[in-house]
């Protein structure tokens, strides 16, 4: 049985009796806590083989205080929390009461920061009989699960459903900031979601502390978990359940920011914070209708001096007026900001918003030219969705690292370039992709119409005297 049918069925048997949401939390808790389970267990098996011991011989009473308690202790430090043997998930439902032993083990777990409660909700008990029985054999389906990474970010796409970033777009992000092997301390994203995104910085790099701020309660929630099912320790996430354009969070500096906001976010524009700053060198706030340029300020101030971003915009950030052309104009002439704009495939996103990607670093040489890559023809359309490849991403990748001129495709330009387009960034000003269609040569197009117009003659005249000779008249 994999994750697939685990949530088939337990939609079948459960969704009706209960609100979507209590399911999705009643599900996740059961799913996550077999995960920390099934994980103590096996890492400690593994230490203790040595010792000719498993894991629950080591808290037997004659082995508790040389054995039991310094895996208790290492536990905490190694992983980050601890699950007494007794409440292991595969001893859990070998009760009858399956719930309420779930439900218990869910207060005994021991985080070295993080609270249980902020974690786990209970699962409640005043369900009908028939709902208690369908519970019970899902709690035992879960247990014959063997879960990796794949496993979790299938839940994740579960529980979000169309607000998932694609994974294609997260791959981008990752390689257009992360270099091979590199190491990278802290990482960060202003609208974390689910941290699938800053989780692909993994693939790429060895990143040491996840930061990120989440407005969604549940969301804040997920991200913990998918963090820790991700095999992260505890104490290197640090996920916080605000708005992080209100909200101004103290963080480290920051070595790469990825990031995918909301797009035509309505934000708190409040005059107060101009003297935020985050935003008062901007002179001007971002308009209440779109806070596309509140995150991108927000995040570019975490960023350190050699960082670097990349983030997921809705196209108009690069061509509207007003406050956001004046935020525009500061970005790319005063402060030196944008390095690289990426136009995206119609269709990248559920919904279908024009996006691109701006890639912003705050050490650019003062005459360091931005480069412009039209993304938006080359794509492999799946499903409802344009999805770039593997070979979609490298090339762009390599495009922006080499910064390489290609005909319809990049162009390296200057400030002084954009100054011209009064500050305009949209990528058909500066990446001429049209082609040009065949001309049409009237006097060979007249001289066939003429020959074909001769032929059609003959045919006529050939079908009249057929008829003419079998005594027919024409129809």
């Amino acid at each position: 049985m994999d994750i697939k049918d685990i949530i088939i069925n337990s939609s079948e048997r459960l969704q009706g009796h209960m609100q979507f949401e209590e399911y999705q939390n009643n599900l996740l808790n059961a799913i996550f806590y077999y995960y920390l389970s099934k994980r103590i267990e096996k890492e400690n098996n593994k230490k203790l083989f040595k010792y000719d011991l498993n894991y629950e011989e080591a808290f037997y009473e004659e082995n508790m205080e040389y054995y039991g308690n310094k895996i208790k202790n290492d536990s905490l430090n190694d992983y980050g929390y601890f699950i007494h043997p007794k409440n292991l998930y595969k001893n859990i439902i070998k009760e009858k009461n399956k719930i309420k032993e779930l439900n218990n083990a869910f207060k005994q777990i021991q985080f070295m920061d993080e609270k249980p409660e902020n974690l786990f909700t209970e699962i409640p008990l005043n369900y009908d009989s028939s709902t208690i029985d369908n519970y019970n054999s899902l709690l035992i389906d879960i247990n014959k699960l063997s879960l990796d990474k794949n496993d979790a970010n299938i839940l994740m796409k579960f529980f979000l459903n169309n607000s998932f970033t694609p994974c294609n777009i997260s791959i981008l992000l990752s390689k257009l900031v992360c270099y091979a092997n590199e190491t990278l301390k802290n990482v960060y994203d202003a609208t974390c979601g689910s941290c699938s995104t800053l989780l692909m910085l993994n693939e790429e790099g060895d990143i040491e502390n996840f930061f990120g701020q989440e407005i969604k309660k549940n969301s804040c929630k997920l991200a913990k978990i998918n963090l820790m099912m991700h095999d992260i320790h505890p104490n290197n996430i640090n996920i916080y359940n605000e708005d992080s354009t209100t909200t101004k969070r103290k963080l480290p500096p920051i070595d790469a920011i990825v990031s995918h906001p909301p797009f035509l976010k309505k934000w708190e524009s409040n005059k107060k914070l101009l003297n935020d700053k985050r935003f008062n060198t901007y002179k001007k706030l971002p308009p209440k209708s779109k806070a596309s340029y509140a995150f991108l300020e927000t995040m570019i101030y975490h960023l350190k001096d050699d960082g670097i971003m990349a983030v997921v915009m809705p196209q108009g950030v690069l061509f509207r007026s007003k406050a956001e052309k004046e935020i525009r104009k500061t970005f790319i002439e005063e402060k030196n900001y944008i390095d690289a704009v990426i136009g995206l495939p119609e269709k990248s996103f559920p919904k279908n918003v024009s996006a691109c990607i701006l890639v912003l670093r705050k050490n650019r040489k003062k005459d360091e030219k931005i480069i412009i890559i039209d993304a938006s023809k080359e794509y492999l359309k799946k499903n409802n969705l344009n999805i770039l490849t593997n070979e979609n991403i490298d090339k762009i990748v390599s495009t922006y690292r080499n910064r390489l001129e290609i005909e319809k495709y990049s162009h390296n330009t200057t400030i002084s370039e954009i100054k011209e387009n009064d500050y305009n960034l949209n990528v058909k000003r500066y990446v001429d992709t049209y082609e040009e269609k065949d001309k049409i040569n009237i006097h060979e197009t007249l001289n066939e119409i003429e020959k074909l117009e001769k032929e059609i003659n003959i045919l006529k005249k050939e079908e009249k005297e057929l008829f003419h000779k079998l005594n027919l008249d024409l129809p």
